[in-house]
């Protein structure tokens, strides 16, 4: 038979053994409350994480095509402006290359828009002076006075590629081709432009 102090410490172990299981309890289901939330924290931090780098992957795949474009812009630009400036080279070119009679039509009417009502010297590159046809200092002479001027050959040639140079005392205007194509040059690749790529 169970002595009274066999049942006193059989109750105090039992007591001990349910605190124990309801300690073991509590703390199994704290562990599992822990890890669940840090499991949670984990699965949004990795969240977070993935649509940083997706974000950040988006952003360096949009400059790159950004950059791209920009890129095959000014290579389309410069393209374009080539083609422009060598069509308004060879406008040049093909004005210096018109037979006698129409290069100096062109010149006449140069001279019409630019000369000035003054009295004034008219100077040509040596080729152009060497050539110049009978009677255009006469039709230049005319074109002067309709404006109230007077127009005279200087003796001197010019340095130019071809057109000529208008001095009026120490005022020059020069209507040198290349001149004339520099001070149009914008005016010159708009209208290049409007004709080649519409």
């Amino acid at each position: 038979m169970e002595s009274g102090l066999e049942k006193i410490i059989g109750h105090i172990k039992a007591e001990a053994d349910r605190e124990a299981a309801k300690f073991k309890a509590e703390a199994e289901e704290k562990a599992a409350a822990i890890k669940a939330e840090a499991q949670e924290k984990l699965d949004a931090e990795v969240q977070r994480i993935e649509k940083k780098t997706q974000d950040e992957v988006a952003n360096i795949l949009e400059r790159g095509a950004s950059s791209a474009e920009l890129k095959r812009k000014q290579i389309l630009l410069r393209e374009k402006q080539e083609i422009i400036n060598e069509a308004v080279a060879k406008a040049g070119e093909k004005l210096r290359g018109l037979d006698d009679t129409e290069y100096f039509k062109v010149i006449e009417e140069l001279f019409k828009k630019h000369s000035l009502g003054r009295k004034g010297l008219i100077s040509f590159n040596k080729k152009d002076a060497e050539r110049l046809p009978a009677g255009l200092m006469d039709a230049l002479k005319k074109a002067a006075e309709e404006k109230g001027g007077e127009i005279e050959l200087s003796d001197k040639c010019s340095n130019i590629d071809g057109g000529f140079v208008l001095s009026y005392g120490g005022v020059e205007e020069n209507c040198s081709f290349a001149a004339l194509i520099d001070d149009n040059i914008e005016n010159l690749q708009d209208k290049v432009q409007k004709v080649l790529f519409g």
